[in-house]
């Protein structure tokens, strides 16, 4: 089986990734993960022509809510099926906007302190490197503590994928 519930390896991962491999076609495998969750009110699933994304009902969604997105390729004889999980776009674009924004304004920050240290002697600005990397530090203990609190709902997604691609052989590769 693909997954293995004892592998406690993708807490520590930011947005973990896995390929899964089956002879069965393309659109039969997508099919079948589609119609599994058909009973399941607990998951929501989007088909499109080559993605599915499951996702967390809105009732249970928080901030940090997992979305597994899976791409499917056909080659040969053989559909592989690549996974990406992680929170949702906006909240990642999000984090990634803080965490370039205040590296930018620490960089060119300390730069200009460094420029007012040199020429009048004036340390007061030197407290823009301390302050940036406190904001740096806080953005990313934020997201960790996300994560952890969507681990629950990650480990949910990633047991109904396990189990709707149960009855077909599918391997994982790496």
């Amino acid at each position: 089986m693909p997954f293995n519930k004892l592998d406690e390896s993708t807490a520590g991962k930011i947005r973990p990734r896995f390929n899964l491999q089956t002879p069965v076609k393309k659109e039969e495998v997508m099919d079948l993960i589609h119609s599994f969750g058909k009973g399941d009110d607990s998951i929501i699933v989007y088909k499109y022509s080559r993605f599915i994304r499951l996702s967390i009902p809105q009732k249970d969604r928080h901030t940090w809510s997992p979305v597994l997105n899976l791409s499917f390729d056909q080659e040969e004889d053989r559909t592989y099926i690549r996974g990406l999980i992680g929170p949702s776009e906006t909240v990642w674009q999000s984090v990634m906007l803080f965490y370039i924004a205040f590296s930018l304004l620490g960089f060119f920050g300390s730069m200009f302190a460094l420029v007012k240290v040199q020429t009048s002697g004036d340390y007061g600005y030197l407290t823009i490197i301390p302050v940036s990397f406190a904001i740096l530090a806080s953005i990313f203990l934020i997201s960790q503590s996300g994560k952890v609190k969507a681990h629950t709902q990650m480990l949910h997604l990633l047991r109904y994928l396990r189990k709707s691609v149960d009855s077909i052989e599918c391997v994982r590769v790496d």
